[in-house]
Order: structure tokens, then sequence, then C-alpha cells
């Protein structure tokens, strides 16, 4: 017995919008597992070169795990980078306790990497220095809770 043409014209539309359907959810279903474990923080712009800041630096902002993030790096004439940034929750207010932020500076490439610890200064105010050994191409990493937040940066001699 083969299906009469209505039956078959109702399967048929089933199956146009079943699949679609089913497609999506699949893909908003994996999109916490696709979603990566780092976020590139955004470069907001160049620091002046200015006494203390001889190799200038940079304004950065970004969003890692749940914390906005703003802040500097200034890099002096001996390359000790200065880093303080501010953290604000989804809320918009700092955090609610004492936290310290894990931080390493990598120099991809090479096999160079400098692990740190930003202590809180404030409420939402942050900051550690890293005395980079050379010139050339890092990146600055930040951790939460299992998300990093990198920003490149170029290191002059």
């Amino acid at each position: 017995m083969h299906p009469s043409k209505p039956d078959r014209s109702a399967r048929l539309i089933a199956l146009a919008v079943g699949i679609p359907c089913l497609l999506v959810l699949v893909v908003l279903m994996a999109i916490p597992f696709m979603a990566g474990d780092e976020t590139t923080l955004q470069v907001d712009g160049p620091m002046p070169t200015e006494s203390g800041a001889e190799n200038g630096g940079v304004r950065f902002s970004g969003t890692v795990h749940q914390w906005s993030v703003a802040g500097s790096i200034v890099i002096d004439a001996e390359r000790q980078a200065q880093l303080s940034f501010q953290l604000r929750g989804p809320d918009g207010n700092p955090p609610r306790q004492a936290m310290r932020v894990p931080i390493t500076f990598v120099m991809p490439g090479h096999d160079m990497s400098l692990n740190l610890t930003a202590e809180q200064t404030g409420r939402d105010s942050f900051a550690v220095m890293a005395a980079l050994p050379m010139s050339g191409t890092w990146q600055m990493r930040m951790s939460f809770s299992d998300v990093t937040g990198v920003l490149p940066l170029d290191v002059r001699s």
C-alpha cells in the first residue's frame, strides 16, 4: 500500500520544518561547548611615551568570563611593564570580595613566560609589575574561571 498524496505531502512538510528546527536546536546546545576558553582583549589606543613609559604602552578593554576589564600597560626604559586594570561584574559593580588575578606574560615562539598575580589595590582596581627580559612581541594573559583574556603587545628596546 502506498501512502495517499495528502499523507505524503504532510510527511514532506513535517520533514521540511522538523529538520531545520532540529539543526537549530543542536547548534544552540553546542554553542557553550564551542565557545573558546580564550578571548582577545581590545586595544583601545596607545599610551604616550613619557618619563616612566619610555617604551609606551596600550590602553585595553574587553570582557573575560563575567568580568568587564579596562586598563593599561606602560613599559619603561628597562622593559618593566606596569599593568593596571579595573574589574566590573555583569551587574556593573566591583567584585564583592577580595580577588587575586593570575597574569602570565608569554613570548610566543620562545620558551619564555612570567607567571604573576595582580593584587587588588582598590574596590575594583588591580595592579602588577613585570620585568620583561627582552624586547619583541609578547602576550599578556589574565585568567578568570577557565577563561583567559589575551592582549598582544610589542615591547621595544
